[in-house]
Parts: structure tokens; sequence; C-alpha cells
């Protein structure tokens, strides 16, 4: 029988969307409550953006520039943007295009290659795909000198969230200053490192001459980016976004669910990392199960399970529509007869013991043996 992965995973969405309780993220709002709060925020401003300029804009732009210990910012479309337009400013400054970055780099696996594409960069890949990048995989680089940037991802996403330590970190940086390479920052899960490291967001984007932060992942916002580092280095990544089409004429919608995000979801993301920590060990024990990394570091982990992708889809669907909780995610891959997926958390795991949803993932995971 042929199976119809597109109608599995509407249902699959469909279901997770009516649940009362999930696994994933922070709570939900309807598109039109969302907007309904941010028309509330617009009611403090008596004009819009206009192409980037505008009280309310730069007033954000400030406000992140200063969170992340950088003289400037530009708020930004997309992370698709802010990351290869980055790259190009630190090549133009070297006169060397190419870019050093990991295997499972965002640039790398989910951007059509746009990096070297449209952006004249050359990427050079280090490190091996399923470990986080150390000083010795930098080492082992061949030809720095044609290097102009490395890419460093806090934390590593598509390994499950993992990060390196601090000394590692400051390494593998140090590496970069001595071969004249500017270091760039992914920082689209930044929020979640706080706890691991020990340290503000400004002390760990200290180390990077650029950072990229999202609004819409861990914090809830409908879309929208940062690029922050020096005052130049602002100034002609606001000549490149509209050379690139990113200078839309307002962008207040996405301001204003960034600051929403930042005030209801940044302060919870320390006891997040806390609380991944605790669950993590509790689903690694149940049969057929997995987690990567063992011990998080973040605040996301990813879960490997036996199972076929179609049956667990089916298993964690019913499970939502008959018990109103959702455990999983929809697979983002498969591995070695396993199916991967990535448990981002937020508010909405905090709001039960790890028992809680122990106990859930297993009754779900029951289904699959009947």
């Amino acid at each position: 029988m042929v199976v119809n992965m597109n109608e599995l995973k509407t249902n699959y969405q469909r279901a997770a969307s009516a649940a009362k309780h999930s696994i994933l993220r922070h709570p939900a709002r309807s598109m039109a409550e969302t907007l309904r709060r941010c028309a509330e925020r617009a009611e403090g401003f008596t004009s819009p953006d206009v192409y980037g300029a505008g009280e309310l804009i730069e007033q954000f732009e400030t406000r992140i520039a200063k969170l992340l210990g950088k003289p400037a910012a530009i708020f930004l479309p997309s992370g698709t943007l802010a990351q290869p337009m980055a790259l190009r400013i630190h090549a133009e400054q070297r006169t060397r295009t190419g870019v050093a970055l990991h295997p499972t780099s965002h640039l790398v696996l989910h951007e059509q290659n746009g990096y070297q594409q449209l952006w004249g960069l050359q990427g050079h890949q280090v490190g091996q795909p399923e470990k986080v990048l150390t000083i010795q995989d930098l080492k082992a680089c061949d030809s720095p000198e044609r290097l102009g940037a490395l890419v460093l991802e806090l934390p590593m996403r598509e390994i499950g969230g993992q990060l390196p330590t601090w000394e590692e970190l400051q390494e593998q940086v140090a590496w970069a200053r001595e071969h004249d390479l500017a270091v760039h920052l992914d920082g689209a899960r930044l929020w979640q490192c706080e706890h691991y490291y020990q340290r503000s967001f400004a002390e760990i984007c200290a180390l990077f001459d650029s950072v990229y932060v999202s609004f819409y992942k861990d914090l809830g916002g409908i879309a929208g980016a940062v690029l922050a580092g020096a005052t130049e280095f602002v100034a002609q990544a606001r000549v490149w976004s509209r050379r690139a089409g990113g200078n839309l004429i307002s962008m207040y919608p996405y301001v204003f669910a960034a600051e929403q995000g930042l005030e209801e979801n940044l302060s919870a993301m320390p006891e997040v990392a806390r609380y991944a920590q605790e669950l993590a060990p509790l689903l690694a024990k149940l049969p057929g199960v997995q987690v990567n990394p063992t011990q998080p570091q973040a605040g996301m982990f990813h879960l490997h399970i036996e199972a076929d992708e179609a049956t667990l889809i089916k298993a964690v669907t019913r499970y939502a529509e008959e018990h109103d909780v959702v455990v999983l995610p929809l697979p983002r891959a498969q591995h070695n007869g396993h199916c991967v997926c990535e448990i981002p958390l937020g508010r909405n795991a905090l709001q039960h013991s790890a028992d809680f949803w122990q106990h859930h993932l297993s009754a779900c995971l029951a289904i699959l043996k009947k």
C-alpha cells in the first residue's frame, strides 16, 4: 500500500495544533492574536519604519546591539540574507573569498548553496558531520591563507545542540585570529547558550566579529533576524541589504513580534537548558530511544527513535488526538533505522514535570508495538 506522507503530515499538524499540551517550544497564539498584540505595541509610535529608518526599528536595533555587546546592529528579514552578507563583507575586507564552515552549517545544508552561487564565496568544510568542530579540525585545514572568515554555530543544531567548551571556543577563535580570519557567529539559537557557558550574551559575542541571531526559532516571533558588529561593518551591511532586496519599506510587524518574544521567552531559556539536562536522561531510558547528546548542553536535543517514519507519525498523531498531548515533532531525518526527532524545549515543556513527558512518550511509543 502506498503511504501518502503529505496527508500524514497534514493530519499530524492538525492534531498538534489542537492539542492542549506540547513538549515543543512555547505556547502558541493564533495569527489574529499575534497581530492584535503587535497592534497594541504599535499604539506607542506615530509612524512606521521606512526602509530601515525610524524610531521603532532603530530603538530595537540599539537594544539588541547592547544585549549582544556590539556597537551596532541591523534588523533583516532572515538569516539566509544576514549570514552570507556578513561573510561577503568580511571577504571584501580581506580580499579572500574562502569561508571555513562545518559540514552541518545551515549555509551548506539548507540554503541551496546561496553563499557560493549568489555571494561569490568559496566554502571550505572543516570537521566531521557528527561531531563538534575542534581545534584539531582547524589546524588540519588546507591553505588557511585562502580563507577570509570562519563560521561557528552555537549551538550546533544538526547534532542536537552540541557546544564546544568555553576553552575550546577560545582556541578556535585564537586560531582564526592567528590566520587573520574574521569570526562570524551563527547564533540562530544563541539564546540557549547562557546556561552552558555561564556567561552573558555580550561576553560570548565578544569573541566574534559579527553575530547573527533569529527571533522566531526560540523566541516565537513571526520572522526576522539581527546582524550585529562594528559600526562600519553594519554600515556596509545596510548597503548590501539594499542591494540584495532585504531593505523592505517597513518591517514593524516583525519588530513588534520580536519584542514580544524577547519579553515573554528570553528569560526562560536558562531554565529550559537546565530542564533539558533533567529530561533527556529520562527519555533515554525508554526502549528504542537514543538521545543526542546524551547530556544536553543547550535547550534542545535530538531523539533517535527506532521506528518507521510513517508508523511513528501515525502513532504521535493518534496519541495527540486521543490524549491531547504532543510528545514529538515530525521526524526531520532517518538514520540507521531510526527516526531523528528534534526536541526544541521552551515554556510548554516547563509546565509539566520531566516524569510527565517520559510517561506520555512511553505510552505513545507503545502504540508502535500494537
